[in-house]
């Protein structure tokens, strides 16, 4: 197999979709094409500017963001895109000023279905637990119930 069926099959992955460069160097692998062959195309990606896990990175974050995840969960699937740190802790910086609103958003649609639970501890718990695993931090999530009037302990 030569360059120009890895080429023809890593422009069509990419015209799909944007891909990380370890993301796309995955899939070229699956499809049993030389390692060789395989680095050539990754560099001619990146030469032609279809490959930029800097741009990839940024994108992706605010993606992430713009669903409602917390800080946690897009550094997660960041790392799982198979980016280096230091284009991650780039990408966290920037969707990280709306982390607070995120979170408050996301509390605020779960609360529909949290006030049907009528025990206060359990309705906390849910709401943690649901925070939690969007990925926001025990701050942001302990600061956000203890200002939220359908979970406050009646005094």
């Amino acid at each position: 197999m030569g360059n120009n069926e890895v080429l023809k099959k890593a422009f069509d992955l990419l015209s799909r979709r944007a891909h990380s460069t370890q993301e796309l160097r995955n899939k070229l692998y699956k499809r049993k094409f030389s390692k060789r062959d395989i680095e050539t195309v990754i560099a001619e990606c990146e030469r032609l500017n279809f490959l930029d896990d800097e741009l990839f990175a940024d994108n992706y974050a605010a993606e992430l963001s713009g669903q409602g995840k917390g800080r946690f969960k897009i550094k997660m699937k960041l790392r799982d895109k198979g980016l280096s740190e230091a284009h991650i802790e780039q990408a966290l910086k920037k969707p990280g000023d709306c982390e607070q609103e995120n979170a408050e958003q996301a509390l605020k649609g779960k609360l529909r279905t949290l006030i049907h639970e009528d025990d206060i501890n359990k309705r906390r718990q849910k709401a943690y637990r649901f925070l939690a695993y969007r990925g926001f931090s025990s701050d942001i999530i302990t600061k956000l119930m203890d200002n939220t009037e359908e979970l406050q302990y009646t005094r």
